[in-house]
């Protein structure tokens, strides 16, 4: 009998095992493969950047007569920043879609909460061969800033052993991956998935690769008929530049901002031709918006929410230190020079050999203002360096020195690494006396060329705009103004051992015609008036061999067509006398057109004199002057 019970209870145990091992094989008959394909490469500067979708390939049998229910969760690598739809549920448009529904097919319940169960056959979802009868595409719930869920999803509906799922509309923050630093191979975005049922689900490979993050954007100044050079432009405080009127017809560009993408298809417009109502397995990389599928009326079609970006890729400039009294005027569309070759071009409604970018806004430092519907008329790229007011340039206006000018993509070239170009011209009218323009002394005018719009939010947002951008720009110099100023070398002074030095130094800025009397004896030289001080450096030693008190002396202003006059041994016109003293002096005038004369003599001129002039210094590209200044030059 006590074997008996021995061999009843293993019996009992064996039964038991054997049925766990029977349901456990029933329940893990049912299995999927997670598969993303190809990664989708990314630009590292965005915030809401597509990533490639996940595919679940489910199948095997299912101990159940009804549908089989799971829930199914993801995790990004970085921030999830799909656009919020529904601020009470949180639901938002990445979209999990059973079997790969035909667009008019696709069955979505809009009225989605996380805590209500989503329900299968929906009677009203649709009849017939038009709409299928149960709901088959699904919003994600934000749980998480890197995670989504979708609750109660029929996975597979008996007597179907089969199921393909799809999630995609997911985007990510790819900036977050790309503050980590790039290497040769660059940063990657990943994507893992769960699914949780009242059976287990094996998940083959759950996590998987979806982006590749690359750097989307190159800038640079460059001259516009140079168009390989970087360069700033360079003026002068006292010589007026480029036009002034914004509705003059022949302005000129002085250089171009010039962006390159970091790979192709990183410029890209709102939505390509045949987008709207595409099948799932089409690809739309050169577009910003995501699956969208507006053609469906009924209530329980994805709707023109779902998907849509707000705007095309955006190129903004943004200008600071602008000296005052310089006037900014940038180009329309883009230009012909700097921008890779025309070739066709798909836009939103079609195919375009001309304009890929429009300007749309000069007053949105973040670039996300303004419209295509700017009040501009377009008349196709720029030809040149000049400018008619037919296809004009606008006037930035400024404030504080800054000031802003955004461009939008309208077309975009798949397949081929862009470089689309804008020409911007910088104005001024000299008037030294009230300097202005103000001189930048070593702070520089300067633009900084990025993505747009510019957006901290890297969070999941139903009011943020997409695309949005991280500032990710560097910024470039653009003008700098330097002074007016002449450097006068007298080779050789004297006021010693009986002789003197006399010297005398003219301001001949008053040579201009409207400012003399009446007559026909105008000099019309036009030349702009300039009023300044003499600094004079004195190089060489006294009569003891000591050393000068006042090495360095500045004069009072020189009014245009008055003299500084004195001598080294009596002084004069706030120069202080420097008996004994022999060598050379540099006079650096803070006026362009200064002239002078020194004469020498023995005391009373009895038995010596001469005169000479001094020898005018060369400006800033010569590599004794290194000041920036220009100084005026003399024909030979």
């Amino acid at each position: 009998m006590a074997d008996f019970r021995k061999w009843f209870f293993a019996l009992v145990a064996l039964a038991v095992l054997v049925g766990i091992t029977a349901d456990t094989a029933a329940a893990q008959s049912f299995q999927c493969t997670a598969n993303a394909g190809v990664p989708a490469r990314v630009r590292g500067e965005g915030r809401t950047e597509l990533v490639g979708d996940m595919l679940l390939n489910c199948n095997g049998t299912v101990a159940t007569s009804t549908a089989l229910l799971a829930n199914i969760q993801i995790f990004l690598s970085t921030n999830i920043t799909s656009r919020i739809t529904n601020t009470t549920t949180n639901a938002t448009e990445a979209l999990l879609m059973l079997g790969d529904p035909l667009p008019a097919m696709q069955c979505l319940t809009p009225n989605l909460t996380s805590a209500a169960p989503q329900v299968v056959g929906i009677p009203s979802c649709g009849t017939g061969s038009v709409w299928e009868t149960y709901q088959n595409v699904y919003q994600g719930v934000k749980a998480g800033d890197n995670s989504l869920l979708w609750l109660n999803v029929p996975i597979v509906i008996p007597p179907a052993t089969t199921q393909v799922i799809r999630i995609t509309n997911v985007r990510a923050n790819a900036n977050q991956a790309f503050s980590q630093g790039q290497t040769f191979i660059p940063q990657q975005i990943t994507m893992f998935v769960t699914v949780s049922s009242s059976v287990s689900i094996p998940i083959n490979n759950p996590t998987q690769v979806v982006a590749a993050v690359l750097k989307g954007l190159d800038f640079a100044v460059v001259k516009c008929t140079d168009e390989t050079s970087s360069t700033s432009v360079s003026g002068q405080q006292c010589v007026s530049r480029g036009k002034t009127d914004p509705t003059a017809t022949d302005h000129s560009m002085d250089a171009l901002l010039k962006y390159s993408e970091g790979f192709d298809v990183a410029f890209k417009i709102r939505k390509s031709v045949g987008q709207d109502g595409a099948n799932l397995n089409v690809l739309f990389n050169s577009s910003e918006s995501a699956y969208i599928n507006s053609l469906q009326t009924s209530p329980y079609g994805l709707g023109s929410t779902i998907g849509f970006a707000n705007t095309g890729s955006r190129l903004l400039a943004r200008f600071a230190n602008i000296p005052t009294g310089v006037l900014l005027f940038v180009t329309t569309s883009q230009t012909a020079v700097g921008t890779t070759a025309t070739v066709t071009t798909q836009t939103e409604t079609g195919t375009t050999t001309g304009t890929k970018a429009v300007l749309v806004s000069v007053t949105d430092p973040t670039g996300s203002g303004g419209s295509k519907d700017f009040p501009i008329s377009y008349t196709g790229k720029y030809t040149g360096c000049s400018a008619t007011i037919d296809n004009g340039l606008v006037q930035v206006p400024l404030f504080g020195g800054a000031g802003a000018a955004t461009w939008e993509i309208i077309a975009s070239t798949p397949g081929s690494v862009e470089t689309i170009a804008f020409g911007v011209e910088t104005s001024w009218s000299a008037s030294p006396s009230t300097n202005s323009p103000a001189l930048t002394a070593g702070t520089p005018g300067t633009v900084a060329g990025s993505f747009a719009p510019i957006s901290s939010d890297d969070k999941m947002s139903a009011t943020s705009p997409i695309p949005r951008f991280a500032d990710t720009s560097i910024s470039k110099t653009l003008v700098e103004i330097g002074a007016c100023v002449t450097n006068l070398l007298f080779p050789f002074v004297s006021a010693r051992g009986g002789f003197d030095t006399g010297i005398a130094i003219s301001n001949t800025t008053l040579d201009n015609s409207k400012d003399l009397p009446g007559g026909t004896n105008k000099v019309p030289f036009n030349t702009s008036q300039q009023n300044g001080a003499c600094t004079l450096y004195y190089f060489g030693d006294k009569e003891d061999g000591t050393s000068l008190s006042k090495p360095i002396q500045t004069s009072g202003v020189i009014n245009a067509g008055k003299q500084l006059v004195y001598t080294l041994f009596g002084g004069g016109s706030g120069i202080d006398a420097t008996p004994g003293f022999q060598g050379y002096i540099i006079a650096r005038c803070a006026f362009q057109k200064a002239h002078g004369f020194a004469f020498i003599s023995d005391l009373g001129a009895q038995k010596l004199a001469m005169g000479y002039l001094p020898l005018i210094m060369s400006d800033s590209t010569s590599s004794r002057d290194t000041t920036g200044a220009s100084a005026e030059r003399l024909d030979n």
